[in-house]
């Protein structure tokens, strides 16, 4: 080691790698729960208007009918996301703003110690579970473990 280096921390170090673990996690679940309705609204309105585009040709040739096996590669899809694109845009907006609680208070509970920000981060990571679901809430997996292990094993703090 050289003189002008600072001493290793080991405890900087195990709070830095659980904030990119949170942070990186977190991030994941808020895009998953923001894109996900865009996208599914998105796969709707273009079933709709391939609906309507094919019509006429399923008239001309005869092959007039059900039109819901006129786009089977899409309504695979749709069924594939599975219902949680049908849930109410409250509770997903609520579990993204959990979310965001959670990060904020893990962030706090790292710079100032103490075991009650860690105990609010992991509560409101699982509200943030339980308002979207389980399929959506995957990614938040790695986060609420990381917070229980911070609660369980908080790291010391700095010297300074």
């Amino acid at each position: 080691m050289q003189p002008d280096e600072p001493p290793h921390n080991p405890a900087a170090r195990q709070r830095q790698v659980g904030l990119i673990i949170v942070a990186t996690c977190t991030s994941m679940s808020l895009a998953i729960l923001v894109l996900l309705p865009l996208v599914s609204g998105l796969i709707n309105l273009l079933r709709d208007i391939l609906g309507v585009l094919i019509l006429p040709f399923s008239f001309m040739f005869g092959l007039g009918g059900d039109t819901q096996a006129q786009s089977p590669a899409l309504l695979r899809l749709l069924s594939d996301m599975g219902l949680q694109t049908q849930l109410h845009p409250l509770r997903l907006g609520g579990a993204a703003v959990l979310e965001l609680v959670a990060v904020f208070l893990f962030v706090i509970a790292e710079r100032l110690g103490g075991r009650t920000g860690y105990v609010g981060a992991c509560a409101a990571s699982a509200g943030a579970i339980v308002l979207s679901g389980l399929p959506l809430a995957t990614p938040l997996l790695p986060a609420i473990l990381t917070e229980g292990v911070f609660l369980l094993n908080p790291p010391s703090p700095d010297p300074d």
